[in-house]
């Protein structure tokens, strides 16, 4: 073989190997990466105050149970609706993720973490408050969905 097969064989090698690399992250992802995805959502439209693509995170019939009261509010449109309310009472919020732990038991994925959400009306102090969610997501309508999630307030001692 010549010199300039060796380098054209290289060369196509190379092209494939990147567009193979390219490919991965699709060829690879399973329900981690797709629950890891669906959080960042998640975060990304509570910073944003964004309502509509926050409540799009949950199925058609999915629930949530709020840290602020008792009941479960379930369906889409009534999640829309309770965090459009909480979005516009509380202008200055932010949402913080630690501790996350995800077990996939086939195509569901359970979800547990503890927060740090930050949140005023402008008008008033800061509030901060801890807390802990658990939820379950799987396939549904074609994409990852949260089917129920459920927080709670973490309990906060006074040295």
């Amino acid at each position: 073989m010549n010199k300039t097969k060796i380098k054209r064989g290289f060369a196509c090698l190379m092209v494939i190997a990147f567009f193979m690399l390219l490919s991965t992250q699709i060829v690879w992802s399973g329900p981690i990466e797709e629950a890891v995805q669906l959080a960042q959502d998640y975060v990304k439209a509570f910073h944003e105050g964004n309502a509509e693509a926050l409540s799009a995170t949950f199925a058609k019939d999915g629930a949530y149970i709020p840290w602020s009261g008792p009941f479960p509010i379930v369906g889409r449109d009534a999640i829309r609706a309770a965090m459009a309310g909480w979005f516009k009472a509380n202008p200055i919020r932010f949402l913080m993720l630690r501790d996350e732990s995800r077990k996939v038991y086939g195509d569901t994925v359970i979800y547990y973490c503890n927060w740090t959400c930050i949140y005023g009306d402008g008008k008033n102090p800061i509030k901060t408050v801890y807390g802990r969610t658990s939820s379950a997501n799987a396939v549904v309508e074609g994409k990852r969905l949260i089917l129920i999630q459920a927080t709670s307030l973490l309990p906060i001692t006074v040295p």
